[in-house]
């Protein structure tokens, strides 16, 4: 376990501030000794730099989203609400108690203030990646079942009525961790666990007297009479104290989210116990705080303590401070600073030259970048027949004014897309940058739906925007020329024969001459919006693994008949090559994710990851035509 040597302070307690302004550790200066209660007013400015931080941390997240979206009331990628609520709540407080004479009255409110902790979950909070929420009650069923997600009608009505509320305090990598934040000091561990340990022992002996003995005076076994280990105890006998609530709760978050599933996994459980000091290399075996983390571990969550990396009860193999998704992708740990005034994401090299305002600026920054669902989607992506029907429809180039012949669906995305343009606000920034693969199923339907219904504008930016390979007629495919039995090419998708090359800088060359600048100029001339120079053109098209997927994945053998042709194709084809397809379509989205929870045969099988984008455009080339002949007629 590697772990960070260096030292961070504890979290300021409110019992370390002076209680009055006459303390020698008091401020002497003449506009302070004005301040009716000085202690009220530095807890209100700590709980205003909170507050600004929250608003700045707003004001970033609504830049990234389309203008149409920042209107809109909790659509932010992060939800926020419950703690603004929490931090608006103790700023009101402080500020009627800074204008109060210090009192044992009001300096036992200032002492109680809850500012600390909310300092703490906000601390924490800066330094994840995939921040989701702060604050959120997650239900857990008192009576799970085995087929809790098969169960319809009544039955799970009844389920859902046996459940108890816990409460989580942030839920960050995309879902994937829930974390709880305990303000548990060492001073009241070591006391706890004193306390604890004399009842136990007092226990123990009580009970070895009365009953440790049998009628021939032998002792019996510790086990048989009843009795438990000392630690056991410790914990049962507790029940008050925050020691024992907290391996309480972090057993509860364990099993509601065995109860969850995020992106076909269950979150990972992390206690953070910023004011704790623990060095996993040299445990203290029998210390209080070697006992709480070990009680802790037990239940299955993770723990992270001020000076160290997360410990893990179960670390994977290899390296011990990272976890991966089924996926593949890397859960970065907080290694930082967990200290509120302590900026996370500052380097010992760095933070000497970098005020703490552009520090914590620059970790919400990161929190508003990682917040983005983009960041999750792999450098190699699969489109859907969905995808590239809005990526050459004239409703996504052009201003397409309503006409009575349209279907109401099409009236519809005409509205929306002049409300908010699809192309520049969410499916560019999804694509650019990144290495763009079809299936030839898809590549095929998309072909038949342009050449029967698409305009001439239409056709163009079909040709221009995806290759099908040498010698390969959508019509007529030619079979594939790699063998199953090496495996696919993941590079070509499995088509060694694409016909492209590429110059000394990079950029594709189709057989024909074009280049992707020539096919980028072309996607331009037929829009009224920016095309991105980093648009990898052309989409290759790629043979379907379908059939590769279902011969070594048991849960893909028994969902593949449920799904259409095209469908199949793109979904196990992804899924095969382990990259991200981007789609339209939420219902076999929706549908793909429910038939792998109802086939799942193993708690660890995931299916293929999604990029869903809910909104879809049509091509209305030919139906405009046909209206022209209407209103002649």
């Amino acid at each position: 376990m590697e772990v960070n040597t260096t030292a961070i302070p504890k979290i300021i307690s409110c019992d370390d501030i002076p209680s009055s302004p006459s303390s020698p550790s008091s401020p002497t200066s003449n506009s302070a000794s004005k301040i009716p209660n000085p202690l009220a007013d530095e807890l209100l400015t700590r709980c205003l730099k909170v507050s600004d931080e929250i608003t700045l941390l707003e004001k970033k997240l609504l830049q990234r989203l389309p203008p149409k979206q920042r209107s809109k009331k909790g659509n932010l990628p992060i939800e926020l609400r419950h703690f603004k609520n929490a931090i608006l709540v103790e700023q009101r407080l402080l500020e009627n108690l800074s204008y109060s004479p210090p009192t044992p009255k009001t300096q036992h409110s200032l002492r109680s203030s809850n500012l600390k902790f909310l300092e703490s979950v906000w601390s924490i909070a800066k330094t994840c990646s995939g921040l989701q929420v702060i604050f959120r009650t997650v239900q857990l069923f008192d009576h799970p079942t085995d087929n809790a997600a098969k169960l319809r009608g009544k039955e799970k009505k009844e389920l859902k009525r046996k459940k108890t509320p816990v409460q989580v305090d942030i839920i960050a990598q995309n879902g994937l961790e829930w974390i709880k934040v305990a303000g548990l000091s060492e001073k009241r561990l070591e006391t706890e666990f004193a306390k604890a340990r004399w009842e136990a022992e007092g226990f123990k002996d009580e009970d070895d007297d009365e009953d440790g003995q049998s009628e021939n005076g032998d002792k019996l076994d510790h086990e048989e009479n009843g009795g438990k280990d000392i630690n056991q105890t410790i914990l049962e006998f507790q029940h008050d104290s925050d020691a024992f609530s907290l391996v309480k709760s972090a057993r509860s978050m364990v099993l509601a989210a065995q109860q969850t599933r995020v992106q076909y996994l269950h979150p990972e459980i992390t206690i953070v116990l910023p004011n704790i000091h623990y060095d996993p290399q040299n445990p203290q075996l029998g210390s209080a705080i070697h006992t709480l983390i070990t009680a802790i571990l037990s239940t299955g969550a993770r723990v992270q303590t001020s000076n160290s990396n997360i410990i893990s009860p179960t670390p994977p193999p290899g390296d011990e401070s990272t976890l991966t998704d089924n996926y593949g992708n890397t859960i970065t740990n907080r290694s930082q600073s967990l200290h509120p005034n302590h900026p996370p994401l500052a380097s010992s090299s760095s933070s000497t030259q970098t005020s703490p305002e552009s520090v914590a600026e620059a970790a919400l920054t990161s929190l508003s970048i990682t917040s983005d669902p983009i960041t999750l989607i792999t450098p190699k992506i699969l489109l859907d027949c969905t995808i590239l029907l809005a990526l050459v429809s004239d409703l996504s180039h052009e201003s397409v004014a309503e006409q009575p012949i349209f279907h109401r669906h099409i009236l519809q995305q005409v509205r929306a897309e002049n409300e908010e343009p699809l192309l520049p606000h969410w499916i560019f920034p999804s694509i650019e940058g990144r290495e763009m693969v079809c299936t030839f199923d898809a590549y095929k339907r998309f072909k038949e739906i342009v050449d029967i219904v698409g305009s001439e504008n239409e056709k163009v930016r079909a040709n221009a925007l995806v290759w099908g390979g040498t010698g390969r007629d959508w019509r007529h495919p030619l079979p594939s020329k790699s063998p199953s039995k090496s495996g696919p090419n993941i590079t070509n998708g499995g088509n060694k024969d694409t016909g492209i090359t590429f110059t000394e800088e990079g950029e594709p060359v189709l057989p024909d001459g074009r280049t992707r600048t020539s096919l980028i100029s072309t996607l331009q001339s037929l829009s009224r919006h920016q095309v991105p120079r980093t648009l990898n053109l052309p989409i290759t098209v790629v043979d379907s693994l379908e059939s590769q997927i279902m011969s070594h994945n048991p849960v893909a053998a028994k969902i593949g008949p449920e799904l259409s042709v095209v469908n199949r194709s793109s979904l196990f084809t992804a899924w095969e090559m382990g990259i991200t397809i981007v789609t339209t379509n939420g219902s076999v989205v929706k549908r793909l994710e429910w038939l792998v929870e109802e086939n799942r045969i193993r708690d660890d099988d995931a299916g293929p990851k999604v990029h869903l984008l809910a909104i879809a455009r049509s091509l209305v080339g030919k139906m405009k035509k046909g209206t022209d002949i209407l209103v002649e007629g």
